[in-house]
Parts: structure tokens; C-alpha cells; sequence
């Protein structure tokens, strides 16, 4: 008998950490492997209730199946070790796809991290973000040898488009301004900024900030779709620095919506923007609105052009496809 692929996948919880699981746990399933569902629930930490959750969760594991492990489950990392522990009897091989990082995200968790490390170091495989990713782990200590990167998040979504992407003199930013610390920046500036967020009470707002509100996710990619840059960045250096290593859902929400980037020289995905002529990458936020207003609307289309070819592969789900085909043939 051939030994089956699971792959985990969390519930009980939402935003962008549960949509990332579950595609990745659709396009698995469009590939045959099986879903091994974990409800985020805070009594795992008692180890009577953990030990029944758990053998309900692995009743159709078999010995030496394959079980590709969503990590984080938002509870605590012993949690995470004890289920892969428990998938070890089975005696098969162990992935552990890193979704994020707690102690990277925050800095209030930083001395997590050798825990995180020992949670990793039980892997056959590690499926990582990014290589400046891989550097930072084996730096911290990962001895595992095989690793597959992920490079970017995919967004298998239609959505209704009346016109081409146009070039205007506006930078759109989908996130929140309170985590994201941009408005400051740019506030001043003869560039207009389109913010996917909720307009701040009680505030003077200046002319070229226009606030949108929260609207779903096939809502946004239209609204985006019409023209501009889409902007990844923060002036928090927490969050900054988190960008060096993880994948923002960001970069791939902009490049499927066909409209170019302008992220921070020092992102994850630098090269892959550069390569592919996907944006532009600058030092600082004044700088990429001097580079805005310079470029010409031929210059523009041409990154339009190379962001609609990875656009069409991002509504494919490519990058999750050949993420997890990559891991099986490196077992």
C-alpha cells in the first residue's frame, strides 16, 4: 500500500492566518492528500484533553504515512511539539510548513524562540517563506538539511474588472495604519494614498488620504485592479524587520489585483520584484513617491504586463502546487 499525505489545517479561528491554511489545505486536497483538522482550542494545554483530541485527530493516520504540519496553531509551541511527537509513532515523515514565526512577529516573544527552534528540529522537511528565512533559522540553530521555499502566498480569487490597469499618481495600501505607521509619512505628500482601513475619529485627515473602510477580499482586488501601486511597507522597525523573513499577503493581493509594487529594499521578495520587473524597490517612503511621479505611463504598463503573467498564476494556485509537489519529491 502506498503511504498517504495528511496535512493539517486549523479552525476556530479567522483572518489571514486561517485563509492561508485552509488554501493551502485545498490545493493539498486537489492533490490527493487528506485533511487532519486541529480546532484552536486553548484546552490542549491540559495534557488528559490534549492526549483525546489528538488520537481523535491522527484515527485515520496509518504507519508511515507523510503529515505536513501547519505551523503556528496559535496556542503554545509544547502543544505543537507533543502533536508532532505523537505523528512520530507513526513512524512516517514529518513536514512542518511554517506559516509565521511567533517570536519574529513579536517582540514581547523573543524568548520563545529556542523553543520554536527544538519544534522545528523534529521535521524531515521545513517549508519556509523565504531563503533569508532558511539563513535565520539555521543561524538560530534548525539542524534539519531539507527545506523547500515558498516565495509567495496564492489568491485563487476571480473578481470583476471593467477596464485595464491604468497608471494614476496614487499608492494604495491595504493594512492598517495603527500597525503599519504610514499615514506620516505621506500625509504631506502630492501623491494620493487609498487605505483599506477605518478612518481614524476625531482627526484632521489632508487631502490626498482617502480611506476606504475594510471591504472583502474580491471587493478589494477590483477596487485595486483600476490602477496605481500597491504599497508593502511599515515604519514600525519590528515589523519592518519581520519583513525581511516572512511572505506578506500583501505582495500577492497587489500582484493579483495586476497593479505594481513599491516595497522596502530590504523585503523578502526583492529579488523575485527586481527579476520579474514586478515594481519598484526603494530606501524610504519620500522616495518612492519622487519615483512615482517620474514614471512615464509607458514605463508603468510594462510593469503591469509582467505583474498580470504572475497575476494568472496567483489565481492558479501555483506557487501552493509546486510548493507541495517540491516537498514530496524531496522526501
Amino acid at each position: 500500500m502506498t503511504n498517504r499525505i495528511h496535512i493539517t489545517n486549523l479552525y476556530g479561528m479567522g483572518g489571514t492566518a486561517k485563509l492561508a491554511q485552509d488554501r493551502a489545505t485545498e490545493v493539498a486536497r486537489q492533490l490527493g492528500f487528506r485533511e487532519l483538522p486541529v480546532a484552536y482550542d486553548e484546552r490542549l494545554r491540559d495534557p488528559d484533553y490534549f492526549d483525546k483530541k489528538v488520537d481523535g485527530i491522527l484515527t485515520g493516520l496509518e504507519f508511515g504515512d507523510t503529515v505536513i504540519f501547519q505551523s503556528p496553531v496559535w496556542i503554545t509551541s509544547k502543544v505543537e511539539r507533543d502533536f508532532i511527537d505523537r505523528v512520530r509513532l507513526y513512524q512516517g515523515k514529518v513536514v512542518i510548513f511554517i506559516n509565521d514565526v511567533p517570536p519574529m512577529m513579536f517582540a514581547g516573544n523573543r524568548e520563545l524562540m529556542p523553543l520554536f527552534i527544538e519544534l522545528y528540529n523534529k521535521a524531515d522537511l521545513l517549508i519556509v517563506s523565504s531563503e533569508n528565512m532558511k539563513k535565520y533559522l539555521i543561524s538560530k540553530g534548525v539542524t534539519v538539511k531539507k527545506f523547500v521555499i515558498q516565495n509567495l502566498w496564492d489568491i485563487p480569487v476571480d473578481f470583476i474588472s471593467n477596464s485595464e490597469t491604468k497608471y494614476m499618481s496614487r499608492i494604495n495600501f491595504a493594512g492598517s495604519n495603527e500597525k503599519f505607521k504610514i499615514v506620516e509619512k505621506l500625509q504631506s505628500s502630492d501623491i494620493d494614498l487609498e487605505i483599506y482601513d477605518h478612518k481614524p475619529e476625531d482627526k484632521i485627515i489632508p487631502e490626498n488620504i482617502h480611506y476606504h473602510g475594510y471591504v472583502n477580499e474580491t471587493k478589494l482586488l477590483a477596487e485595486l485592479h483600476e490602477g496605481g501601486f500597491g504599497l508593502v511597507w511599515s515604519e514600525d522597525e519590528q515589523v519592518k524587520n519581520y519583513m525581511h523573513y516572512c511572505n506578506s499577503y500583501k505582495v500577492s493581493t497587489y500582484l493579483r489585483a495586476g497593479i505594481p509594487l513599491i516595497v522596502h529594499n530590504n523585503i523578502s521578495c526583492r529579488k523575485l520584484v527586481e527579476d520579474n520587473h514586478w515594481g519598484i524597490v526603494v530606501d524610504s517612503l519620500e522616495e518612492a513617491v519622487e519615483r512615482v511621479k517620474a514614471m512615464s505611463e509607458d514605463e508603468y504598463r510594462k510593469y503591469a504586463e509582467s505583474v498580470s503573467k504572475v497575476s494568472a498564476l496567483l489565481r492558479d494556485s501555483y506557487f501552493t502546487k509546486k510548493m507541495l509537489i517540491d516537498t514530496i519529491y524531496k522526501l
